[in-house]
């Protein structure tokens, strides 16, 4: 093989290198972007269930008459709550950030019957 070949070839090798080095900076870049993106909407979603945490909290203090009272489907302070008795002592809780939105928190608050255990 000649010297001038042999020149040729590492610089094709060279040309191969440096395009195989951008094809993979490319793909590193567009990792990063995604996951900055996936790491921001974690953040906002985080920041949401627990602005709903406070209203679930709020929920939870409530006794047996008040969540009967609420019994249904509503909006407070911008959050689309639904409260249904499930039981005498059973009431089921869903929070969302709207209607159509998925639940963000769900519990079941147990209160038990106060009358029947005073006459105890």
């Amino acid at each position: 093989m000649s010297a001038s070949r042999r020149r040729g070839s590492s610089f094709i090798e060279v040309v191969l290198a440096l395009v195989l080095m951008a094809i993979a900076g490319v793909a590193l870049i567009t990792l990063m972007g995604q996951t900055a993106q996936s790491i921001e909407s974690l953040r906002a979603t985080e920041r949401q269930t627990r602005a709903a945490s406070v209203e679930l909290s709020a929920l939870s203090v409530l006794g047996t008459t008040e969540l009967s009272e609420r019994v249904g489907r509503m909006h407070v302070r911008g959050w689309s709550m639904s409260i249904e008795r499930t039981s005498t002592n059973l009431f089921d809780v869903a929070i969302a950030a709207s209607d159509t939105g998925m639940v963000l928190l769900r519990t079941t608050l147990y209160r038990p019957d106060t009358a029947t255990n005073a006459a105890r």
